[in-house]
């Protein structure tokens, strides 16, 4: 079963495959800011510390929002766009 720690408080939560990350830190009350929840805004951005092979991959706009933002690492994503596919992630709130 797919797990989501956020590092900030060490709290963890159990999803389902392909469970938006966004329902998880919602559901959890990890304090994760929303904005637009399409990708655009740049909002909800995350640190991924560990399992970023566990997400799904990166989409056109999430890209663009992070290459104008200067994050386009391969560290950091929006968790509006991030669905989990199995394993664990960990998740670092900016």
């Amino acid at each position: 079963m797919p797990k989501v720690t956020f590092v900030n408080n060490g709290e963890s939560s159990d999803a389902t495959v392909n469970q938006p990350l966004k329902e998880i830190t919602k559901t959890s009350g990890w304090p994760i800011a929303y904005g637009c929840e399409d990708g655009v805004c740049g909002t909800c951005i995350v640190r991924i510390t560990a399992g970023k092979e566990n997400l799904n991959d990166m989409e056109e706009t999430e890209q663009q929002t992070l290459e104008i933002m200067g994050m386009n690492d391969c560290e950091h994503r929006l968790c509006c766009q991030c669905r989990v596919k199995d394993g664990e992630v960990s998740i670092e709130g900016m």
